[in-house]
């Protein structure tokens, strides 16, 4: 069952980072988007790190309230 909560909270996770980053590059062209590869490690990795937290989050959930 605790696979079950880290699973959607690691969906979760990416979701939310994903929408956080499509506010934070608004403001870039695809082009620019495409041609500046920093851009790539910064927002990538920032995804990955909600994603994380919310797989970290699910469990916590699950072993505070249902174990």
């Amino acid at each position: 069952m605790v696979y079950i909560f880290a699973l959607v909270g690691l969906i979760s996770g990416f979701a939310i980072g994903l929408g956080v980053i499509n506010v934070f590059l608004r403001h870039y062209t695809m082009k620019e988007i495409e041609a500046d590869k920093s851009l790539r490690w910064k927002y990538g990795l920032s995804v990955w790190i909600f994603a994380g937290f919310g797989g970290w989050l699910g469990v916590a959930i699950y072993n505070n309230y249902f174990y």
